[in-house]
């Protein structure tokens, strides 16, 4: 799944998607052509996180819970 396609399936911006990636919570896989391949783990995971953080957990509470 391309990031475009990321951001329209969990509507979250490009720049907090790359901030979860940069915190270490998703890791996609880079093709041949250098773009980002998110894997249906990475959807898990961020759809985890957006529920946490309206839950009101910080960043160090949702690792915890990793």
């Amino acid at each position: 799944m391309t990031i475009g396609e990321l951001e329209k399936a969990l509507n979250m911006t490009r720049a907090n998607i790359r901030f979860y990636e940069q915190e270490g919570f998703i890791h996609p896989v880079r093709g041949a052509n250098n773009y980002r391949d998110y894997s249906e783990d990475n959807v898990r995971t961020l759809e985890k996180i957006k529920l946490l953080r309206r839950l009101s957990l910080d960043l160090d509470a949702i690792r915890r819970l990793q």
